[in-house]
C-alpha cells in the first residue's frame, strides 16, 4: 500500500529540486489525472498525453492531436517511437470503436507503424481512415503528421469486433 505522506514529502522533494522541463512534464502529469478524475478523458493514457479527438459525422474518419511535449520525448528530445504508435493506436481504435454497435467493442489484433520523418514540432495529427468493416475485424489506416505537414509515419491497423 502506498502511503500518503511518503507520496506528498517525494513529490515536494522532486517539485523543489526540478528544472523547468520537469517541471512542465510534472504539470501535465497531474492536468491529466484531474481530466480524468473530471471524466474530460476516457482513460488514464489519454489524460497523460492529452490526447484530443475529432470523429467524422460519417464515422469513417478520425482526427487526434497530441502536444509534443518533453513527456513523450526520447533522448534526442524527438518523440518516442512507442508514443507515435500509442497516438496511432490509440486514433485507430477510437475509429473503430466508433463503428460497431452498443454492446460490441474492438480491440488490435496487430498494428503495424511505419517512421518515415522525425516527430518534431508543437503538436502532432493523427488522421485515420476506416479502410474496411467486415463482420469480425476492421481496418483502419492511420498517419501522423507534423505541425509543418509533413508526414512522420504511416500505419495500418486490424481490429476483432467483441461481443461485451
Amino acid at each position: 500500500m502506498i502511503d500518503f505522506r511518503d507520496l506528498v514529502e517525494d513529490f515536494q522533494k522532486l517539485a523543489k529540486s526540478a528544472d523547468e522541463t520537469e517541471l512542465a512534464v510534472l504539470s501535465g502529469i497531474i492536468s491529466g489525472i484531474q481530466a480524468k478524475r473530471e471524466q474530460k478523458k476516457y482513460s488514464y493514457i489519454s489524460s497523460l498525453l492529452q490526447l484530443n479527438k475529432d470523429v467524422s459525422q460519417q464515422d469513417t474518419s478520425l482526427t487526434m492531436t497530441m502536444p509534443n511535449t518533453p513527456l513523450v520525448h526520447n533522448e534526442l528530445k524527438i518523440t518516442h517511437g512507442g508514443m507515435i504508435a500509442t497516438l496511432i493506436d490509440s486514433s485507430m481504435g477510437i475509429l473503430a470503436n466508433s463503428t460497431v454497435p452498443e454492446g460490441y467493442a474492438t480491440v488490435t489484433t496487430d498494428i503495424q507503424v511505419r517512421y518515415v520523418k522525425p516527430a518534431i514540432g508543437d503538436h502532432l495529427t493523427c488522421k485515420c481512415e476506416l479502410i474496411h468493416r467486415g463482420t469480425k475485424t476492421i481496418i483502419v489506416e492511420g498517419k501522423v503528421y507534423r505541425d509543418d505537414g509533413e508526414l512522420c509515419a504511416v500505419s495500418t491497423g486490424n481490429f476483432f469486433i467483441l461481443k461485451i
